[in-house]
C-alpha cells in the first residue's frame, strides 16, 4: 500500500481557492450583487435608471415617489419579494418583506424597501425641508455593469492599449531618477517630434482612420463617465473614515492620544487619509483654470472633427460637457468633506467626546451585567412590573438629555448685559478661533438682499435662521463691519435660537447690505 505525498502547490492552490470562495461570499452579501441576484431586477433597475436620468442625481421624496409610481405596474406585473430581493433574501430579510402580498405595495413602501437594501440613499438636507434620495453607489455600480452587458463594446481595444502603453511610459519617463537615461528619453523625444515637423512640413499628413479616432474617444468618454460614478463613492469613504477616527477617540486602546493632539492642532485627518488625499489632488486638478481652459479648448477642436460626426447625439453632449459634469459632484464631494471635518473639530473641541466616552463605558458596563446574567435567568422569568397605563410611549434613548452635575441650570429671570463696542479685530479674532461659516452666511446675505434689495442682520436672521447660535449672529457682525453700509446712532434687535434649544435677543448697530458680499 502506498501513500501518496501532500502537494504543497495543490494545497497552496486549495487555499487560495477557498479564501477567494469566502471573499466573494461576502461579496453576495452586498447591496450591488443583491441587487443584481434580486427576482425583480430588470425592473428595480429600469425605474431606478428612468427616475435618475442625467442631471437629477437627488430627488425630494415627494418626487421620488411620483416617479416611481408611474412605473408602479412593471413592479407589480413580477413576482417575488416586494423590495426587489431576491427570493432567499427576500424570505430571510429582517423586515418581513417575503412575507408581503406579491404586487400589492406602495411606491412609497417601494422606496423605503429600497433605502433598507442599500440601493437609495438618504440624505437630510439642512437648506430642504423635505429629504432627499440619490442612487447608492451600489446601484450605480449594478447600472454601469448592466449597461457594459448591453452595449456589447469590447474593453480589449487598440485605443485602450495605447492608453496603458502611454501612461506606462509617462509614468516611466517621470519617475525616471538617473540623469543620464532621462536625458536619452528626452533626445529621442525631441527626434521624433523633428521628423514629424520635417515630414508635415513636406506635405506629409498622417492621420488615424475614423473608426479608430471614434474609438479612442468613445474609450475616453467612458474613462471620464466612471469618474463622475466614483463621486458617491468617495463620499461613502470619507463619512466611514470620519466614523472611524471617532471611534478610535471613544476607544479606551490605541492611539487615541495622538489623534486627539492631531485634531486640537488643526490638522486635516480626512484630507490626510487615502481617500482624501486622492479627492484633494484630483479636486486640485480639476479646478485649475489653466488646464481646465486649455483642455475645454482640446474638446472644442475634437467637436469639429469629422469623424466625431459618427458620435451620437448624447455622446456629444457628454463630450461637450465632460468638465460641467463633472465639476458639481465634485463640489458636493468636498462640501461633505469639510461639514466632516467642521463636525469633528467641534467633537474634540468642545470636549463632547468625554460624555460620549462615559456614555459608552457605561452601556458597556450594563451589556457586560446583561451576557453574565444570560445562562442564569430563563428568559421567560416574569419580572416584578407593574404599569398603571394600559400602554406606555417608548422613545429613543438618544432623545434624552443627560444632567451636567456642574450645570448651575437656568437662572430664575433673563440676565440683561450692557452693551459694549466691538472692533473689526475682536471680531475677526472671534471669527477664526470659533470656526464661524463664512460661506454659508455670505450665501445668506445674498439671497435675502437679493430679494428685497437691501437686508439687515436683523432680516436676514428672520429668514435665515443662526445655524451656530451666536457664531452665526457674530459672524454676520464681521461681514457688515466690512461690506455693509451702518446707519449712525441707529440700532435694531436681533434674535436667534442657540443649539441648546434656547432663544436670545440682542440690540445690535444697524447695518444694511446694499450690494452682494463678494465670496471668498
Amino acid at each position: 500500500m502506498t501513500t501518496t505525498e501532500p502537494n504543497r502547490w495543490t494545497d497552496r492552490r486549495s487555499d487560495a481557492v477557498s479564501a477567494r470562495k469566502e471573499a466573494y461570499e461576502q461579496l453576495r452579501r452586498a447591496s450591488t450583487w443583491r441587487l443584481l441576484a434580486a427576482t425583480k431586477a430588470p425592473a428595480v433597475l429600469a425605474i431606478l435608471q428612468a427616475t435618475f436620468p442625467a442631471g437629477d442625481r437627488r430627488l425630494p421624496r415627494s418626487e421620488l415617489i411620483a416617479r416611481v409610481g408611474a412605473h408602479l405596474s412593471l413592479l407589480h406585473d413580477d413576482e417575488g419579494p416586494a423590495d426587489g430581493t431576491s427570493a432567499a433574501d427576500g424570505a430571510a430579510s429582517a423586515d418581513g418583506a417575503g412575507d408581503e402580498a406579491r404586487g400589492g405595495r406602495s411606491a412609497a413602501e417601494y422606496v423605503d424597501g429600497w433605502v433598507r437594501e442599500g440601493y437609495l440613499t438618504r440624505r437630510d438636507d439642512p437648506q430642504r425641508t423635505e429629504t432627499t434620495f440619490e442612487p447608492s453607489p451600489a446601484t450605480i455600480d449594478a447600472i454601469q455593469f448592466i449597461a457594459s452587458l448591453e452595449e456589447h463594446r469590447p474593453t480589449t481595444t487598440q485605443s485602450r492599449l495605447q492608453l496603458v502603453i502611454q501612461q506606462f511610459d509617462r509614468l516611466a519617463q517621470e519617475t525616471e531618477t538617473d540623469r543620464d537615461v532621462r536625458l536619452a528619453d528626452l533626445q529621442r523625444r525631441r527626434e521624433r517630434i523633428e521628423q514629424e515637423i520635417r515630414e508635415l512640413a513636406e506635405g506629409e499628413l498622417m492621420l488615424p482612420s475614423a473608426e479608430a479616432s471614434v474609438d479612442r474617444l468613445r474609450d475616453i468618454l467612458q474613462i471620464a463617465q466612471e469618474l463622475s460614478g466614483d463621486f458617491l463613492q468617495y463620499r461613502e469613504d470619507l463619512r466611514a473614515v470620519d466614523l472611524h477616527l471617532r471611534e478610535q477617540i471613544l476607544s479606551p486602546e490605541g492611539s487615541r492620544g495622538e489623534i486627539l493632539e492631531q485634531l486640537l492642532a488643526g490638522d486635516d485627518l480626512l484630507g490626510q487619509s487615502t481617500v482624501g488625499r486622492t479627492f484633494t489632488a484630483f479636486f486640485r486638478m480639476l479646478n485649475d483654470p489653466a488646464q481646465t481652459r486649455a483642455t475645454q479648448e482640446l474638446v472644442d477642436r475634437l467637436l469639429e472633427r469629422d469623424f466625431s460626426r459618427s458620435l451620437s447625439r448624447d455622446e456629444r453632449e457628454r463630450l461637450a460637457n465632460v468638465f460641467s459634469d463633472l465639476y458639481e459632484p465634485a463640489q458636493e464631494v468636498l462640501d461633505v468633506k469639510t461639514e466632516l471635518y467642521r463636525s469633528l473639530a467641534r467633537f474634540v473641541r468642545s470636549q463632547d467626546f468625554r460624555q460620549h466616552r462615559v456614555l459608552l463605558e457605561a452601556l458597556q458596563e450594563a451589556q457586560g451585567v446583561a451576557l453574565a446574567q444570560k445562562d442564569e435567568v430563563p428568559t421567560r422569568t416574569p419580572f416584578p412590573l407593574e404599569l398603571d397605563l394600559s400602554r406606555v410611549q417608548l422613545s429613543s434613548v438618544s432623545q434624552h438629555r443627560l444632567k451636567d452635575p456642574t450645570d448651575p441650570g437656568a437662572p430664575a429671570e433673563a440676565e440683561v448685559h450692557d452693551a459694549t463696542s466691538l472692533s473689526v479685530e475682536v471680531l475677526q479674532d472671534l471669527v477664526r478661533t470659533n470656526d464661524i461659516d463664512l460661506v454659508g452666511l455670505t450665501s445668506h446675505v445674498n439671497d435675502v438682499r437679493g430679494r428685497s434689495g437691501q437686508a439687515s442682520i436683523g432680516d436676514i436672521l428672520r429668514e435665515k435662521p443662526a445655524e451656530q447660535g451666536l457664531a452665526s449672529v457674530i459672524g454676520l457682525m464681521f461681514l457688515a463691519t466690512t461690506h455693509a453700509q451702518e446707519r449712525e446712532g441707529s440700532t435694531e434687535i436681533v434674535t436667534w435660537r442657540e443649539l441648546d434649544g434656547n432663544d436670545y435677543a440682542a440690540r445690535v448697530p444697524s447695518f444694511y447690505f446694499l450690494d452682494d458680499v463678494p465670496v471668498e
